[in-house]
């Protein structure tokens, strides 16, 4: 080879050396970073989809509470309905009523309960005994009921009775108020002998102990007992009582004695003179006559106990309610749906990504591959062109080169080598001797051999292998340098499991 020629030759293949090797170096860098990618796009999935599996999870779960929820019916118990009342409940259905000489401040003390159409309405019209505001007509005298904070709100007396068919007095205050609580009426005639009984009032005996009592909720006397009669007429009088053993004593006339359910079934009135504990209450069934005379509104206990209109209300509210819930459930599905789709798309658009970004690792991957491997073929170009001294001085002795396979998967077959590079692997586009895709620790394209006539020796070459190529003395070539063996020499490949021998014959 002429000089001019082979120095031009090894320029242009020197500069494709340096080309293919920055260009494999390029590919590298891009493959490592497309690698990157492809993780982040896995990973980004993966959230994804797990978002997606709870969005749906939250569906599932929120449409089996609304099938849940719209399977409830309304329920109740009627003994649910029954309007009781407790003592204390029942002390604000109780006021003070004075009535007094302005001038000289003297007067009798009563208690009094008042009566209204609604049971949480305001109260006007508030029940005595006609005895508590006998002097009402006296030049001077005033009435009034107390409230809370001592306040006296004047009350006029619309209507009085005091003799001995009755003992009972209407009182009116001019505004109404919210500070009491309208009684509910039980019959008398439906009450029963033995029934427990309790007196609410304001009696004589507790302003003398406490002279300053300010006549308020708090200063009210709660007494308990039964009911030993249901029907007497005490003697001066012709009106009907009860009997009670309910503690009462002057200053509770005109207050009220209810039943254990808090109804009131009388108008504590008289006190047996003789007896500890005998006392008398007017039945509520004359009070209620007197109070249909006058046509003032009261409640009873059939108003109290509209266990249908209760029931009814109860319902609608009930159904209100669950419509609420499920109108809220609904709402929760249609966005959990919504985060459904949503996460579907973002899944589908990952699953996109993730593709492209591994064929772009594919695509780097076979660049470096190809980019490598013309490095390398141009770099063996440039050293046989550096190393060929031209001229054919050289004698044709008449023998073959040979690579023959002593032990491995070829064991026993021989492959004639020749000048041009033979190559070993996996590769069956690229290796001229396959081994089988499964064989261990075979890389794609493992080594190359080729045989120098000039040298008589064979040329053997380690194509960056994972597990190497092994000489006969146990040293392991290194990668992409040439390594000349003698005819005789032999060779392994990884893990020496295949051993092939050189030779000329």
């Amino acid at each position: 080879m002429k000089k001019p020629v082979k120095i031009t030759l090894s320029i242009i293949l020197a500069v494709a050396v340096l080309g293919c090797g920055a260009m494999s170096v390029f590919s590298y860098f891009q493959w490592d970073k497309s690698k990157s990618n492809v993780k982040i796009a896995t990973a980004n999935l993966e959230d994804t989809e797990s978002d997606l599996q709870a969005a749906r999870i939250k569906v599932q779960t929120k449409e089996a509470e609304l099938e849940k929820e719209k399977n409830v019916t309304f329920q109740y118990n009627e003994e649910d309905y029954k309007v009781r009342f407790s003592p204390s409940e029942n002390q604000q259905s109780v006021a003070a009523v004075f009535c007094y000489d302005t001038s000289t401040g003297y007067g009798s003390l009563g208690s009094s309960y008042p009566v209204a159409s609604s049971l949480n309405g305001d109260v006007q019209y508030f029940i005595t005994n006609g005895h508590v505001v006998a002097e009402y007509k006296q030049p001077g005298y005033t009435t009034v009921v107390r409230l809370e904070n001592r306040e006296n709100v004047e009350a006029e007396v619309i209507f009085f009775e005091f003799d001995a068919n009755m003992d009972m007095a209407i009182l009116k205050i001019k505004e109404p108020v919210n500070v009491r609580k309208a009684v509910v009426i039980r019959d008398s005639d439906t009450v029963k002998t033995g029934e427990k009984c309790t007196a609410i009032g304001y009696p004589d005996k507790s302003s003398d102990i406490d002279p300053n009592m300010p006549y308020d909720m708090a200063s009210q006397t709660v007494t308990g007992g039964v009911i030993s009669k249901t029907d007497v007429v005490p003697a001066s009088v012709a009106y009907h009582t009860f009997q009670h053993d309910a503690f009462i004593s002057h200053g509770n006339s005109g207050g009220p004695l209810f039943d254990e359910n808090g109804y009131l079934i009388g108008m504590n009135t008289l006190i047996h003179k003789n007896s500890e504990n005998v006392n008398f209450a007017i039945h509520s069934h004359s009070i209620m006559e007197i109070l249909d005379q006058q046509g003032i509104p009261y409640l009873t206990t059939e108003d109290a106990s509209d266990i249908d209109s209760l029931i009814a209300g109860d319902k609608k509210a009930f159904e209100e309610k669950q419509q609420g819930i499920i109108d809220a459930l609904q709402e929760e599905i249609d966005e959990a749906q919504n985060d459904v789709e949503s996460a579907e798309s973002e899944v589908a658009d990952y699953r996109d990504r993730q593709s492209k970004r591994q064929d772009e690792v594919d695509t780097f991957r076979l660049m470096m591959i190809i980019f490598a491997a013309a490095a390398a073929l141009c770099l063996v170009g440039l050293l046989i062109v550096l190393f060929f001294k031209g001229g054919s001085g050289e004698v044709d002795d008449g023998l073959k080169s040979y690579l023959v396979c002593v032990q491995g998967v070829f064991a026993g077959l021989q492959y004639e080598v020749t000048s041009q590079t033979m190559t070993i692997g996996r590769d069956q586009r690229s290796c001229t001797i396959v081994f089988p895709d499964e064989t261990p620790g075979i890389s794609s394209n493992h080594c190359s051999i080729y045989y120098d006539a000039r040298t008589k020796n064979f040329v053997l070459t380690d194509n960056g292998s994972t597990y190497g190529t092994y000489l006969s003395d146990g040293r392991k070539l290194t990668k992409g340098v040439p390594e000349t063996l003698a005819p005789g020499a032999t060779f392994a490949l990884a893990d020496k499991a295949n051993v092939f021998m050189v030779e000329r014959k």
